[in-house]
């Protein structure tokens, strides 16, 4: 599962903002807005996908479409949701094409502005990019 969110947020960083990445294993003190999503697995499982978006980067995110460069707290948050709702939306495309995994997606939720280490993950992987990191985590 983390390996198909893992490619639908390189896609999303590398095609819709232009950010080259690079995976790093060491998660590190980040501040992050922070964005959850459920996913209901085809067995019945429920796992919830937790995404940290570094302010830098989301600040990034909102400049490309919004065409704003000082978002405040509210536009921040808005903003992690939808990035979360396209990324692992995207990984359930990909799944489906690979006819890996089938899951259904929730509402995503603003879970917080804070360090990224508070969500207890089981697993998680770190993007790096120009503008700092973006976190993704799976509990469950």
């Amino acid at each position: 599962m983390i390996s198909l969110i893992i490619e639908a947020a390189e896609n999303f960083l590398h095609n819709q903002i232009e950010l080259k990445t690079n995976k790093i294993d060491s998660l590190t003190q980040l501040r992050t807005v922070i964005a959850s999503i459920d996913v209901k697995m085809d067995d019945g499982e429920t796992k919830c996908i937790y995404l940290g978006f570094n302010e830098a980067l989301i600040k990034e995110i909102v400049s490309v479409y919004l065409m704003e460069d000082d978002a405040d707290e509210q536009t921040m948050q808005d903003m992690a949701l939808e990035s979360t709702n396209m990324i692992v939306g995207s990984a359930k495309v990909l799944a489906e094409e690979a006819q890996k995994e089938h899951f259904m997606i929730t509402t995503p939720t603003f879970k917080a502005i804070e360090e990224f280490t508070n969500c207890g993950c089981t697993e998680f992987s770190i993007l790096n990019t120009e503008k700092e990191a973006l976190v993704i985590g799976i509990k469950g």
